[in-house]
């Protein structure tokens, strides 16, 4: 039996699931529109996708809020940075991202920095979730019931809760522009996309050796994970994320000469250097695909590269459905081979792993 192809099926869901849904998100927001205050220092994680949403997430909350922001793994978010913070606790807001809310380092990390004194925020689809009770303050937009399968509406979600936490947390200088702006974004989705949709699905089509590396800065730099995430999971090749400038250090070198790379850009700040290693992709006879995203007519150059996560999906999403349409592809490898779709993947305890509290953390051997 075919594979059902949920990525394509979601796809086709995006501009309908933001038109209802960032109403949603918007109310959520609202019940917690005091957290913004005193705060001077954010840090966003997650696992997977809810890591790519918070690497989406740190340009807006860093360009819009005034804070010092970093997003970082759920891992590192635990057990890492709370040496590496040396702001006053009390004035640090960090926000754990899980769609289930039921990942284990993400509810870690939310309860090492409940001890620590930080203020806590989670955003989830489950209000009984594990997750939202750990956190001071929940954000819950129920998950679209669609077969199991690669998460783009999902992904989608997280990041419109975190647009909609800047703008009612953080927005008292420019009320309600976020609002406006993802108020374009359907209209402008559905003329943009599927022309991107095509071009993704040319490309797939086009490619031999399915290793591919996908690129962007900024972020688009979360965009490049999750759409390198996508192939992964929907397909099983070999597919990574990098930076524009990092690719120059490293991938410039890489064999073969035409390895499939696809660029993501808001044409932001750092569209210099991207068009500067694209001219260095085509010297070296890369196989390109360059997505660009352009925004509404009245943006600004920042609003474009802040709300481009919500756009920079497309041709990532329609390649990693193409591919794995070519090779009749299982997602998740029919999760054979110790996965196991029951905990979240099997014998990698992605659930079930052990939690530390932050005494713990200076004790574990």
């Amino acid at each position: 039996m075919k594979p059902i192809n949920v990525l394509a099926q979601q796809i086709e869901m995006v501009d309908e699931y933001i038109v209802n849904h960032w109403p949603l998100a918007s109310l959520e927001a609202q019940k917690i529109s005091f957290v913004g205050r005193n705060i001077s220092h954010i840090l966003i994680g997650g696992c997977g996708d809810s890591h790519h949403a918070a690497l989406g997430l740190e340009l807006a909350f860093g360009a819009l809020t005034g804070c010092e922001v970093r997003a970082q793994e759920a891992l590192k978010l635990a057990r890492y940075a709370p040496l590496l913070t040396g702001q006053d606790l009390e004035s640090c807001l960090v926000i754990g991202i899980s769609n289930s809310g039921e990942v284990a380092r993400t509810i870690e990390a939310i309860e090492i920095w409940n001890e620590a004194g930080a203020q806590t925020l989670a955003y989830t689809s489950d209000i009984d979730s594990t997750l939202a009770h750990a956190a001071q303050h929940s954000l819950v937009l129920p998950s679209i019931d669609i077969p199991h399968g690669p998460g783009l509406l999902s992904y989608i979600g997280s990041l419109l809760l975190g647009y909609a936490t800047i703008e009612y947390s953080f927005g008292e200088d420019n009320s309600h522009r976020i609002s406006q702006l993802i108020g374009q974004l359907p209209a402008l989705l559905s003329k943009w996309v599927p022309s991107e949709i095509k071009r993704g699905e040319q490309f797939a089509a086009n490619v031999s050796d399915g290793i591919a590396v996908f690129i962007g800065s900024g972020s688009a730099h979360g965009s490049a994970h999750f759409g390198a995430a996508k192939v992964v999971e929907a397909v099983g090749e070999r597919s990574w994320a990098q930076d524009v400038e990092e690719w120059a250090h490293l991938e410039y070198f890489c064999d073969p000469a035409d390895m499939p790379t696809i660029l993501l850009s808001a044409k932001g700040r750092a569209n210099s250097r991207e068009l500067e290693i694209f001219h260095a992709m085509e010297v070296l006879g890369r196989s390109i695909l360059r997505s660009e995203w352009g925004g509404g007519k009245d943006w600004s150059p920042m609003e474009r590269e802040v709300l481009a996560p919500l756009a920079l999906w497309a041709a990532p999403c329609a390649y990693a459905s193409a591919r794995s349409e070519m090779l009749a592809a299982e997602p998740f490898r029919g999760f054979r081979g110790g996965r196991d779709r029951r905990e979240g993947g099997g014998a990698s305890r992605i659930r079930s792993s052990k939690r530390l509290s932050l005494d713990g953390l200076t004790g574990e051997k």
